[in-house]
């Protein structure tokens, strides 16, 4: 059950989208657009990629775990007629199964769910992906941003996945006003990976030292020392500290559960803020039976020191 309820977050975040854009190629200096947003390109730490949309679009808060940017275009009347959900997670199944993921989570949020295709695709740059079409309603009481959903319109709504090692990379569009044309497909296809951003970057020996040691206690599966990490603040799109402690003791899919038996920290993007600061890149993880390490996404994306300890404090603003 809480496998479900993890996992329903992460879908939460993918259910509305879309609208048209051209791609762009950004310049190999761009920043994470949780450093420095550039409006109509969305950014992000790892793995690098970038997604282009139109930029009167509406940035709304990302909900729930995997969620990494949502913004959407809102009619006169406050609903949500159009909106974009990119997300990046671990996930090891293939593209393929993405129905084992995707079908139990959606039944919770939506109803009249009809798959009206579901073929393989590949990105500009030929990575290969999965695109999906289908149709659903939300049932009342959603939220998105400052927004709530209170009738039951049908939405047309268009999944394009793919994955970088085993990190699943998706962009969810939606749209109410029918089935989505090439304008909003553009937006799902502008999806790029960026090269050459993988490489370590140097960090100050104290955050170093508080990447290495959340490793460490991974390893030893003490939850109780895992959690000490995490600031009382700690907030990841909508996710409580005391969550994600529910989450290590009876998730099967989490790192605990799975056994994990290496958990190797490497920084890819880094900025001080103050008494917080932006941190993002991998763990070389791997879990008793895993043939090799994989790289997971660190996902927390911010940092702060309290009292001289650096916690984990999510991505909230």
């Amino acid at each position: 059950m809480k496998k479900l309820i993890v996992l329903a977050t992460i879908m939460a975040v993918m259910v509305l989208v879309a609208a048209p854009t051209k791609a762009q190629t950004p310049p190999s200096d761009l920043k994470p657009t949780s450093i420095s947003p550039t409006p109509g390109l969305f950014v992000n730490g790892w793995p690098a990629f970038t997604v282009s949309y139109p930029k009167e679009w509406v940035e709304v808060p990302p909900a729930g775990p995997g969620c990494v940017f949502m913004a959407a275009r809102i009619t006169p009347d406050s609903y949500p007629a159009t909106v974009l959900t990119i997300a990046a997670f671990p996930n090891p199944l293939p593209l393929e199964e993405w129905a084992k993921l995707h079908m139990p989570l959606w039944l919770q949020l939506w109803t009249d769910i009809k798959v009206l295709s579901d073929k393989p695709s590949q990105l500009k740059d030929g990575s290969p992906a999965r695109e999906v079409e289908f149709e659903f309603v939300p049932k009342p009481g959603g939220t998105l941003g400052s927004s709530t959903i209170t009738d039951a319109r049908k939405n047309y709504g268009l999944l394009l996945m793919t994955k970088k090692d085993v990190t699943s990379v998706e962009v969810l569009l939606s749209d109410v006003r029918g089935k989505l044309g090439e304008d909003l497909r553009g937006v799902a296809y502008s999806l790029t990976f960026l090269q050459g951003r993988d490489e370590p970057v140097q960090v100050p020996a104290d955050v170093r030292a508080f990447l290495d040691m959340y490793g460490t206690d991974m390893v030893s599966h003490d939850v109780k020392a895992i959690m000490a990490h995490y600031s009382d603040r700690f907030l990841w799109s909508g996710i409580s500290k005391a969550f994600m402690e529910q989450m290590f003791r009876n998730d099967p899919s989490s790192p605990i559960q799975r056994g994990v038996i290496s958990y190797e920290p490497t920084v890819t993007v880094f900025e001080p803020r103050g008494d917080k600061a932006y941190v993002d890149g991998f763990y070389l993880y791997k879990a008793k039976g895993d043939t090799n390490a994989l790289k997971w996404p660190m996902s927390f994306l911010q940092i702060i020191n309290e009292h001289g300890q650096w916690k984990w404090y999510g991505n909230q603003k």
